[in-house]
């Protein structure tokens, strides 16, 4: 690409390369093309609505694959959430078969951009490769997944479950604590006594769907970290698994005062953003300000870090992330 530009009289000259490669590798992150890395067993990596890393970027063997052309060989699972890909997720429900079908090749989706609309080419996914983005979706919590009495969220899907019928929903709805005491649900507790099996069954059956462990033990350790339920001595782990529910034996606190109920929070719109939307926010920053009319404006900032062409970022990396990231906000680490 960088010698069509320097050859061909019709293309504007470039000053450094680098301004190519950049713009390339923002297509990339945007999803008009694929960015491809063959390695020396004759495997390749791809990216595609996802950066690509910095040792890839330098690599001379990058190529860039047109989507129509292009196969990926893995697909980042932050992709699956609702509402991250065009025309995937038209409602509350997905079923694998649709995520297979939206990555069997040559589908068109529109996509607005500032005004107007872009068509933009979706491309080819194998189905052991988008398996593999669902079980990290699900084990990650970016996604709810059923299929016929099985519910998972952040944990493993069980074996057999995870086929053509498996349904995804975006993650459930929060469980509060004052939920599962047992003047919510009377029906779960005997003698002042309850385990996890009986609030799950409890909660499933008040809100008429099966609900996974994961949500209700989050909602457990929520509950006994505000001391609205307490452990018993000849329970288990609170980190249990689905198996071991029925061993997670839970009471009322010694203490008969109830505690005070939390302060209600404020609702919390979320997206993920690249690093030039921070750039953009950071821009629109004073007019936001001057919207807010003296209201208390505020952002909740995250910094997600994706594993890269070695795996997961090593220690010394990730502490260096921090430190940088301390320049901002003490609190502000690296997830």
């Amino acid at each position: 690409l960088a010698g069509a530009f320097a050859r061909l009289p019709r293309l504007p000259k470039l000053l450094r390369p680098k301004i190519l490669r950049d713009t390339v590798l923002q297509g990339v992150e945007r999803g008009l093309v694929v960015a491809q890395l063959a390695r020396p067993d004759g495997s390749a990596r791809t990216w595609w609505r996802a950066a690509v890393d910095a040792e890839a970027r330098d690599d001379p063997q990058l190529e860039v694959v047109l989507p129509d052309n292009a196969e990926l060989t893995s697909l980042p699972e932050v992709l699956l959430a609702s509402g991250m890909l065009p025309a995937l997720w038209t409602g509350d429900e997905l079923t694998l078969r649709q995520l297979k079908d939206y990555f069997g090749g040559g589908r068109a989706v529109t996509v607005p951009v500032e005004g107007y609309e872009e068509m933009h080419v979706v491309p080819r996914c194998p189905d052991k490769a988008i398996e593999d983005a669902v079980h990290d979706a699900v084990e990650r919590g970016t996604v709810w997944l059923t299929n016929g009495p099985t519910s998972v969220w952040k944990e493993q899907i069980p074996y057999g479950a995870l086929n053509d019928d498996a349904v995804l929903h975006p993650e459930p709805d929060p469980i509060f604590a004052q939920d599962l005491v047992a003047d919510s649900l009377p029906g779960a507790w005997r003698n002042g006594k309850t385990n996890g099996i009986a609030l799950v069954q409890a909660l499933s059956q008040a809100r008429g769907r099966t609900l996974p462990w994961g949500l209700v033990r989050a909602s457990i350790r929520a509950g006994v970290e505000s001391r609205w339920l307490a452990v018993a001595e000849d329970s288990v782990a609170i980190d249990c698994g689905y198996d071991e529910a029925g061993q997670l034996k839970l009471e009322r606190p010694a203490s008969t005062d109830d505690p005070d109920p939390p302060r209600p929070v404020a609702p919390v719109a979320g997206a993920l953003l690249e690093s030039s939307q921070i750039q953009d926010l950071a821009e629109l920053a004073p007019r936001l300000l001057e919207t807010s009319a003296g209201n208390d404006l505020r952002f909740r900032v995250s910094a997600v870090l994706q594993a890269g062409a070695a795996g997961q970022a090593s220690k010394d990396v990730r502490a260096a992330l921090d430190d940088l990231l301390a320049k901002v906000a003490d609190d502000l680490k690296i997830e």
